[in-house]
């Protein structure tokens, strides 16, 4: 995949997401949960969280403290357990702060990619993160924590709107 194609990609995902998150009230988007016990805002903080993750593994910095993740829990590497770390770190946010954050962070990231060439996209993960050993492009990750990752979530988000 070339950068121009993940950029679209990326972008129809976030505005898709986008689309359908403003068209709910305030109650759907901080009272309603789902049975995890997480608000739409939980999912979509979520969302953002990963994504600055990726971010800061994309300049080489540390992706688990990126993300508040302490580095116990990130060795284990647990989803629900890291997920529920996030969760529990911004579920007092307001609409308005997640709001703000989410953009700042999606901003930026799109920013990164932009400014990365097509070879850069290639390179493997282990390249951003020399510990590790996967082989694969880094863009399979971008995928994963970008428009992949809006689909699963608006999902979950369009069950936790509906189940009323």
């Amino acid at each position: 995949m070339d950068k121009a194609e993940l950029l679209a990609r990326t972008q129809a995902g976030w505005d898709d997401l986008n689309t359908y998150v403003q068209t709910l009230n305030d109650g759907q988007l901080t009272q309603l949960t789902d049975a995890a016990g997480w608000t739409v805002k939980d999912h979509l903080m979520h969302l953002a969280i990963w994504e600055d993750g990726v971010w800061a593994l994309l300049n080489k910095q540390n992706r688990a403290g990126q993300m508040g993740i302490d580095a116990a829990t990130w060795a284990r590497w647990n989803f629900d357990e890291i997920n529920a770390v996030i969760q529990q770190q911004y579920k007092d946010a307001t609409w308005a702060e997640v709001e703000q954050k989410r953009h700042a962070i999606h901003d930026r990231f799109v920013a990164q990619i932009a400014a990365m060439s097509d070879a850069d996209l290639q390179r493997p993960y282990r390249y951003y993160y020399p510990q590790s050993t996967n082989e694969n492009a880094i863009y399979h990750t971008i995928i994963g924590d970008t428009y992949e990752h809006f689909v699963d979530h608006k999902q979950w988000i369009e069950a936790i709107v509906n189940q009323i």
